[in-house]
C-alpha cells in the first residue's frame, strides 16, 4: 500500500519537485501534497475540491484517511468544510479582518471602511522582532505601508504592514496608483500570494506622536495594538504589521463552548 500511495503522490502535478517523505504517516504526506497543489492554483480560493470519493480514490487510500486529511486542512484555516455543499479553498481575507476589533456606530453592518496610504516605502529598518517574524535573512528588505482605515472620515484604525520585497515588489507600483479597502485579494491578484491563515496578539501599548495626531488624540494616548504575522499556504510567513485602534473604539468578542 504504502509503494502504491507514493505512486499516486509521485503523480500530482507537484511531484516533479517535490517527493513525500516515506517516514510521515500517509495522511500526512497526503496533506503536504494537498497544501502544495492548493498553493499551485490547482484549485483557486473559493473552488470546490473533488469530492471525497474522488480525492481518496486519486489518492489511493480510504475514504475516511481523506477526510481526515481534509478536516486537518480545514482546522488549520486551509480549506473550509460547507455542510452540504463541500470542500473549499479558503480566502483568510474573508476571516480575519481586523475590522472585528472596532466599535463604530455610524458603520452600517458589512461596511468597508476606507483605506488611505500615509506612506510607502522600502526599508531594511524594522522593528525589534519583525525580522524574526518574517524569517527574513541580513540585508533582505521589506515594504513598509502606513495607511488608515475611516468611516465617514473618522480614523478608527492605523496600520504598520511590512512585506518582504521580493515577494511584494509589484505592490509597491500597485499602492502608488491605488488605496484597496482590503490588501488581501490584492495580494493574491498582483503578487501571487495566497494567504491561509493569521496569527494575532492584543496589548496595550502608548500611541506614537504620528499616529496620536492621525487620530485626533492627546500625545501618549493609549490604544490597543494588534500585532500580526500573517502565513501563506505553504506555511511561509508574508506579512508582519502592527495596527492601533484607540480604547474608546476597541471592541472584543468571543464565544467559547
Amino acid at each position: 500500500m504504502q509503494k502504491m500511495i507514493k505512486g499516486k503522490l509521485a503523480g500530482s502535478k507537484l511531484a516533479a519537485s517535490h517527493t513525500a517523505d516515506d517516514r510521515l504517516p500517509r495522511y500526512v504526506q497526503i496533506r503536504d501534497d494537498v497544501v502544495r497543489r492548493i498553493g499551485a492554483r490547482s484549485w483557486a480560493p473559493g473552488e470546490p475540491l473533488p469530492s471525497e470519493d474522488k480525492l481518496a480514490a486519486e489518492y489511493s487510500v480510504a475514504v475516511g484517511t481523506m477526510r481526515k486529511v481534509l478536516d486537518a486542512l480545514a482546522l488549520e484555516g486551509i480549506v473550509e468544510r460547507v455542510r452540504g455543499r463541500g470542500t473549499f479553498v479558503s480566502r483568510a481575507f474573508e476571516r480575519t479582518s481586523m475590522l472585528r476589533f472596532v466599535r463604530f456606530r455610524g458603520a452600517v453592518e458589512g461596511e468597508v471602511p476606507t483605506a488611505t496610504i500615509v506612506s510607502i516605502s522600502t526599508t531594511q529598518v524594522l522593528p525589534a522582532h519583525a525580522r524574526e517574524k518574517l524569517a527574513l535573512e541580513p540585508g533582505d528588505k521589506t515594504l513598509y505601508v502606513h495607511r488608515t482605515r475611516s468611516f465617514d472620515g473618522e480614523i478608527v484604525l492605523v496600520e504598520h504592514i511590512f512585506l518582504p520585497l521580493n515577494r511584494f515588489a509589484k505592490l509597491q507600483r500597485f499602492l502608488k496608483e491605488h488605496s484597496p479597502p482590503l490588501l488581501y485579494p490584492v495580494y493574491e491578484s498582483e503578487c501571487g500570494v495566497l494567504v491561509s491563515r493569521a496569527v494575532d496578539d492584543l496589548t496595550g501599548q502608548t500611541l506614537s506622536a504620528l499616529d496620536c495626531k492621525l487620530f485626533g488624540l492627546p500625545p501618549r494616548s493609549s490604544a490597543i495594538q494588534i500585532e500580526r504575522t500573517m502565513y501563506e499556504h505553504s506555511g511561509d510567513p508574508v506579512e508582519w504589521r502592527q495596527s492601533y485602534i484607540p480604547i474608546d473604539r476597541f471592541h472584543y468578542s468571543v464565544e467559547i463552548r
